[in-house]
Formats: C-alpha cells, sequence, structure tokens
C-alpha cells in the first residue's frame, strides 16, 4: 500500500515535470517507474507472504499461550477459591480466639485491679514496693498481659498467701501519729496484725497509707494489758500477740476509745446537761428510797413483837407510849392510831387501821411518781437532741454540702449521743423505780398482815365488841 502511494506521489510529479520537459522525458520516466514499481509489488507481495507466514505460525503460538494460560487460570482459580475458603474458616476461627482472648485478658486485668485494691490496703505492700510495678506492667491498656505477666500475678498471690502464715520481725519507717517519720521495731502477724515499738517504749499498732506504699500509726495507744503483752512478744519472752482479725476496724477503734468522758459529752451538745441532771436527780431519789424503805422493812418485825407482847399482857398504857416513842416509823403510828378506836366493833378496828394505812400511804410512795416522769423525761430530752443535731446536719448540707462528710459529723454526733445518754439514763430509772414500787407494796402487804394480827390480839383480849353489846350498852 506504501508502493502504490509512492508510486502514484512520482507519477504525478513526473506528470507536472512532463509537462515542463517535454513528452518523452514523461514516457521515459513514466516507463521506468512502472518497471520499478511492478519490481516494488513482486517485493511487496513477496513480503506480505513472509509476514502472512509469520503472523500465523505466532497466531498458533498464541493461541496455545491462551490455551495454556487459561488452563493455568483454571487452576489458580480453584486454588483461589479454595484459598478463600480457607480464609473464611481461618476468619471464623480467628474470631473465636479473639474472643476468647478478651474474655482470658479482661479477667486478667478484673483480678489485676482486685489484686491492685488488695494489696493498697495489705500490711505487705511496704515490704514489697515493686508490687505497684507489677501490676502497673499487667494493667497497661495498649499491651496483652500475656504469659509474663500472669505469671507475676500469681506469684503475687502466691507471695500473699505465704505471707499470711508468717511472723515477721524487722525494723522499718512508719508515720507516726503526730504525722513525722519514725523508726523502730515492727512486728507482722500474718497479713492480719502490724504493730511497733519506739526506743522510748511507745506501743502502737500499723496500718497501710491510703496509697499503701507506707504504714501509719493507729491513733491512741494500747491499753496495759495489752502493752504488756506485746511487749513481752518484742523482748522475745511471750508468744501471744493481738491479733486483729476485721481488717484494721478493732484497732481503729482505738481512737475512740481514748476520748475522754468528756469529750464524749461535749460532742453531745448542750442537751447532755439536762439529761446527766435528770440521771443524778434521779439517782439521789433512788438512794433516799432504798434508804427510807429498807430501815422501815428492818424495824418493823421488832416493833409489831413487842406491841404484841404488851397486848397479850394487857399493858395498855405501855403499848400507847412505846407506839408515841417510836412515832417515826409507819407500823408504830398505825397501831397507835387503832389502839384509839379499842373497844369499838371489829369493821370500826378495821377501818381505823386502814386510816391510818392510807395516811402512810404518801410517805411511802415518795418521790416514786417523780421517779417515773424523770424516766419519761429522759428519753425525750435525748429525743429533743437527735431532733436538733438533725436540723444543724441539714443546715450544714443547705451551706456546704455534702461534699466534706466531718462538717456534718457535729450535728450527728449530737443526734446520737443525746440519744444514747437519754435511754442509757431512762432505762436504769425505770427499772430502779419498778422495784421501789415493788418494795413499797411488800410493805404494805406486811403492815396489812400485821394488822390483822393485831386485830386478832384484841380481839383475843376482848377489846372488840360485838354491835349487840354496844346496842345494849348504849
Amino acid at each position: 500500500m506504501k508502493h502504490a502511494i509512492h508510486t502514484l506521489i512520482i507519477f504525478m510529479a513526473l506528470t507536472a515535470g512532463a509537462q515542463a520537459q517535454g513528452w518523452d522525458d514523461t514516457s521515459k520516466a513514466v516507463n521506468i517507474m512502472v518497471a520499478e514499481a511492478g519490481q516494488n509489488a513482486a517485493k511487496t507481495k513477496a513480503i506480505i507472504a513472509e509476514e502472512k507466514k509469520a503472523v500465523g505460525s505466532e497466531k498458533g503460538t498464541l493461541k496455545r499461550s491462551i490455551s495454556e494460560k487459561q488452563s493455568r487460570f483454571n487452576q489458580l482459580k480453584a486454588q483461589y477459591d479454595k484459598l478463600l475458603e480457607r480464609e473464611a474458616a481461618l476468619n471464623e476461627e480467628l474470631a473465636a480466639q479473639a474472643h476468647e482472648l478478651k474474655t482470658i485478658d479482661g479477667t486478667i486485668r478484673t483480678s489485676a485491679k482486685q489484686a491492685r485494691d488488695y494489696f493498697h490496703e495489705s500490711l505487705t505492700t511496704p515490704e514489697h514496693p515493686e508490687r505497684a510495678e507489677v501490676l502497673a506492667q499487667v494493667l497497661q491498656p495498649e499491651k496483652f498481659p500475656g504469659l509474663e505477666g500472669i505469671r507475676n500475678l500469681l506469684t503475687l498471690y502466691l507471695d500473699e498467701m505465704a505471707a499470711s502464715g508468717s511472723v515477721v520481725r524487722r525494723s522499718g519507717d512508719f508515720i507516726g501519729t503526730d504525722g513525722m517519720d519514725k523508726n523502730g521495731e515492727l512486728v507482722r502477724i500474718g497479713t492480719f496484725t502490724e504493730a511497733y515499738r519506739l526506743k522510748d517504749g511507745t506501743l502502737g499498732f500499723l496500718r497501710p497509707t491510703s496509697e499503701g506504699t507506707k504504714l501509719m500509726a493507729v491513733q491512741g495507744e494500747p491499753g496495759w494489758t495489752l502493752s504488756g503483752i506485746m511487749n513481752d512478744f518484742f523482748d522475745g519472752k511471750g508468744t501471744v500477740f493481738p491479733v486483729d482479725i476485721s481488717n484494721g476496724a478493732a484497732f481503729a477503734r482505738l481512737a475512740q476509745e481514748q476520748k475522754g468522758v468528756w469529750e464524749w459529752l461535749g460532742a453531745g451538745g448542750l442537751l447532755v446537761w439536762p439529761i446527766i441532771l435528770v440521771g443524778v436527780v434521779a439517782m439521789a431519789l433512788v438512794i433516799e428510797r432504798f434508804y427510807a424503805l429498807s430501815k422501815l422493812r428492818g424495824t418493823s418485825d421488832r416493833n409489831m413483837n413487842k406491841i404484841l407482847q404488851m397486848v397479850s399482857k394487857g399493858e395498855w398504857k405501855q403499848c400507847r407510849e412505846f407506839c408515841r416513842e417510836q412515832s417515826r416509823f409507819p407500823t408504830c403510828r398505825i397501831i397507835g392510831h387503832t389502839l384509839k378506836y379499842m373497844g369499838n366493833t371489829r369493821e370500826i378496828i378495821e377501818n381505823a387501821f386502814q386510816e391510818g394505812l392510807l395516811k402512810e400511804l404518801p410517805m411511802l410512795e415518795r418521790f416514786l411518781p417523780t421517779l417515773n416522769v424523770l424516766a419519761a423525761v429522759a428519753p425525750l430530752l435525748g429525743l429533743l437532741g437527735t431532733v436538733t443535731g438533725m436540723i444543724n446536719t441539714f443546715q450544714v448540707i443547705t451551706l456546704y454540702g455534702t461534699g466534706d462528710p466531718r462538717m456534718m459529723s457535729g450535728g450527728i454526733s449530737e443526734a446520737l449521743v443525746t440519744t444514747q445518754l437519754g435511754l442509757a439514763v431512762a432505762v436504769p430509772i425505770m427499772i430502779l423505780h419498778h422495784v421501789l414500787e415493788r418494795r413499797v407494796d411488800t410493805i404494805i402487804g406486811d403492815m396489812e398482815e400485821k394488822g390483822t394480827g393485831f386485830a386478832v390480839a384484841l380481839m383475843k383480849k376482848g377489846q372488840i365488841k360485838k354491835r349487840e353489846e354496844l346496842d345494849a350498852a348504849a
């Protein structure tokens, strides 16, 4: 095709040239060009034939290559499908293992957090401050604890179990009750109790600080009994030592027990003093009543025996004189009053005796109603203190909120102390009032019994008349 185009161009050029040089030259040139074009056409055909042959050969090669590649493609596609299935299975297995791993990770971290909270309050942590770093590594959020972290956590627990059954004596530092660093002898009993002794002999118990890395002294000192036991143990002379199995709650009360009575009463506010006054007055009245009633009970039998002896002998004048001399005793006053009605009927004698007994009842029951009132007033004053304390507490909450419990402790103390004190005063008063009331009833019953005996003695001596005899005499 290219040769034909070239031939046409040459032909056109020659045609143009022929116009200038003449037809002869043009004819010769055309013949030459035709001959050359023929030769070129033959060459072109040969080239095309060779190219067709080469293209055919290459086409066959390409078809064979395509067939081979198609076969390879099918093989690879089958392998790919199998790999997809394998990938899906592995993804499912990976998801299951990831869930299991997440569960294990959560369990380990939860256990590590519990261990951190526990070791913050453990007495053994100040001896092993490296525990905090170990737990911090296990609790790193971006890192799985791994087998090493699990092994370290297990080691901490096993060490703590071993420490719970051991007794350790050492010299160490701690924070004293004054907030200053101290150094002294330390004794740890398992994981329950740790105590100290300073060079000056001061004894006390220890508990961990809020961070758990140091020990601090518990406010207050043990009593002399505990101090003696602890000194013997520190000196190696004893094998007994006080242990607090409540994890510090019992020894923490030492600070409260060190408070004096006045401090405790002062926490109750002004209403504590009226309650104390009620208790003092009630106690004074109870003592007076016990003394008076016990004195009456002791002399009543002796006086009555003497009176009956005089009655049996008919010594009426001596009997009246004796009752007058012993008029400070109710029995004698009643008998003396009854003697005025000798020679009357039995009904008159009994009425005279009952009249004398009724006159003595106010003296016997003296202050008992007052004690009853005081027993009722004491808890009411305590209740008033409770209401006052709660009002103060709510006022503090209104002004400062609930952020600082110490701000509310004053009102709560006032509410609780007054109630406690009021009940502590009222209950004994009620019990003692009942005891005194029963004693008065016993004395009255005894007097009635003696009055009946006195009436019988008068009847035997003929000093009690029948109504018919009195009517006849009249």
